[in-house]
């Protein structure tokens, strides 16, 4: 095929420019592709794998409420490894933490709500395990560690009722009769909307001696 000079010009300008930017413009285009492909395999990663911890979580549930205690103890190990940064190994380390205390194995209680708190990366949980882990080290019979559980619990959630009735757990173990009254007359007012824990706290408060006039 014949070109004109007009043509000719033109082909020879877009070889010139070609050779001098040709090797810059693909690299740029793969890049683009490449981190086109990375976001979506990203997306799709992120997708593939909270499938896989719902169905590891779903598994530990049934477990849990079937009292399997190994099946409890492994599914959880295996959720806060593989999934760490997923919500449901912050419930996975509550569940085993909470199977290793009925059972009475405070040391692996101790160590999996301290996952919670140091490794899960979920603040709201790590208020829970702060309040179980205080209960963990009253059974312990460690009340400064109990103290210390809660004293570390984010300002904002201090008064919430679970921080507060254990406080008044706390402070009642540690012989402040009127302090433990106080964090449960209190932990009563922040629950007036729900009321989860008003026969809980009632008893508390009619079980304590009669305050001094």
């Amino acid at each position: 095929m014949a070109y004109d000079l007009e043509e000719q010009e033109s082909l020879a300008q877009l070889k010139a420019w070609w050779d001098k930017w040709g090797n810059l413009t693909l690299t740029l285009i793969t890049i683009i592709c490449l981190g086109f492909a990375a976001y979506n395999g990203w997306n799709w990663y992120k997708r593939y794998q909270g499938g896989k911890a719902t169905v590891a979580y779903v598994q530990l549930q049934n477990a849990y409420v079937q009292n399997d205690e190994k099946n409890v103890r492994s599914l959880s190990d295996g959720i806060m490894k593989e999934y760490s940064s997923h919500v449901f190994a912050s419930l996975a380390g509550l569940m085993k933490a909470n199977v290793e205390h009925k059972a009475g194995n405070l040391d692996a209680a101790r160590d999996a709500l301290n996952w919670v708190i140091n490794e899960g990366g979920h603040p709201e949980y790590a208020t829970v395990a702060r309040v179980r882990l205080a209960g963990v080290e009253l059974d312990a019979g460690n009340k400064e560690k109990a103290k210390a559980a809660l004293d570390a619990v984010d300002p904002a959630q201090a008064g919430e009722p679970m921080v507060l009735d254990r406080k008044g757990d706390v402070l009642l173990a540690m012989g402040d009769a009127e302090g433990a009254r106080k964090c449960w007359q209190q932990a009563l007012e922040a629950d007036a909307a729900s009321g989860e824990l008003l026969a809980l706290l009632s008893l508390k408060i009619q079980a304590l001696p009669e305050q001094k006039s």
